[in-house]
């Protein structure tokens, strides 16, 4: 079984790969278009980059993060970036189905993120950012990396981070343990936003 996760994203789309019987994913980001390149393009070039991956490996499940809903703007997302995202997302599902892939789902950002760094806390991490009058992102963003990093991981970003937080996720769905989480029976105690 291969699975693929994906965290979209027109200026950095975070990727993560794994094989089942292999002992660590592979990972990375690509940069999918600028404030100067169209919708069309953007979607173009998550095909080709798509096609690339799957030239190299022929993952049969395919995961990404369920686009934000428009009730959620927030900080620095408008309307246009909803409307990247969504096509992002029914490009993934066409391209699912094109490639006669097994499976295709999107899955909640909070449901991941939680599965993840822990429900506490990331609950903790909201409310000190309520608290300040501050967007919540960037502390957990800087918990799903800093998670990554306990399992062994480098991302270089916080959408290869993201991508990979996913990828774990997909695999407790899919019913598989995979190597980076099999000896693993307690987390680590997180101390002022920081994994100890």
């Amino acid at each position: 079984m291969t699975i693929l996760a994906l965290d979209l994203s027109k200026r950095s789309t975070g990727w993560a790969l794994w094989i089942e019987g292999t002992d660590a994913p592979r990972y990375g980001s690509w940069v999918l278009g600028s404030e100067f390149t169209s919708r069309g393009q953007t979607y173009a070039k998550l095909h080709a980059n798509l096609m690339d991956l799957r030239a190299l490996c022929r993952f049969e499940h395919l995961y990404y993060e369920e686009p934000i809903s428009p009730a959620q703007l927030s900080g620095h997302t408008n309307i246009d970036t909803l409307r990247v995202l969504g096509g992002l997302a029914a490009h993934a599902e066409s391209f699912a189905h094109a490639m006669g892939l097994r499976s295709v789902q999107a899955i909640n950002v909070s449901s991941w993120r939680g599965d993840f760094i822990g429900r506490i806390a990331a609950s903790d991490a909201r409310k000190r950012a309520k608290a300040a009058n501050r967007s919540a992102s960037d502390s957990l963003k800087a918990l799903t990396i800093e998670r990554c990093r306990h399992l062994g991981f480098a991302p270089r970003t916080n959408d290869e981070a993201d991508a990979l937080g996913m990828l774990d996720y997909a695999c407790g769905l899919r019913g598989l343990t995979p190597p980076w989480r099999q000896n693993e029976v307690l987390r680590p105690m997180l101390t002022g936003g920081v994994w100890r």
